[in-house]
C-alpha cells in the first residue's frame, strides 16, 4: 500500500460508552475553538460523530495519560485489521469484536462469508505483461 494512502475503520459511536461520548463530543468543540481537551488525543467531530487518529500501545504509553477503555478496546481493533484511523459513526453498523454501550439494541454485522472455491472474478484476467502490451501497440 502507497504511505499517502490510509485505512479507516468505520463504526458506530454504540461502541463508546454514554462517559466518553460526553467527553468526545465536548473535546471536539474544545479542538475547534482552541480550547484545552479532557482526552489525551485530538477530537474532530460533527453532529455525527467523530474522528480520531489511532495509537497504538507504545505511543498510548509514552504519553502517561489514561486512555478511555473503550477507545483502546477501538484502537487495538484498528490496529489489527491495519487502519490508521477510526470513524465513529452514528449511523454506522455496530461491530461483532467489540461491546456495545449504544443507548438501543442493534444487532452486529457480519460480514457476508463468499462460499469455498467461489472466484469473484470470471473469465481470464490478463496478465501486467499483456496491459502492458496494450500501450505498447
Amino acid at each position: 500500500m502507497s504511505i499517502f494512502v490510509q485505512n479507516m475503520l468505520d463504526i458506530s459511536t454504540g461502541h463508546l460508552t454514554k462517559e466518553t461520548r460526553q467527553r468526545m463530543g465536548e473535546d471536539s468543540r474544545n479542538f475547534f475553538v482552541g480550547k484545552p481537551c479532557s482526552l489525551p488525543f485530538s477530537v474532530k467531530g460533527s453532529s455525527f460523530g467523530w474522528f480520531i487518529d489511532v495509537r497504538d500501545a507504545d505511543e498510548r504509553a509514552a504519553s502517561g495519560l489514561l486512555y478511555p477503555f473503550d477507545i483502546v478496546d477501538s484502537y487495538e481493533l484498528a490496529l489489527s485489521v491495519g487502519c490508521s484511523y477510526i470513524l465513529f459513526d452514528r449511523d454506522a453498523e455496530r461491530h461483532a469484536a467489540l461491546n456495545w454501550y449504544g443507548d438501543k439494541a442493534q444487532a452486529a454485522y457480519i460480514e457476508p462469508q463468499e462460499p469455498p472455491g467461489v472466484n469473484r472474478v470470471s473469465g481470464n484476467v490478463p496478465t501486467l505483461n499483456e496491459i502492458k502490451s496494450l500501450f505498447n501497440q
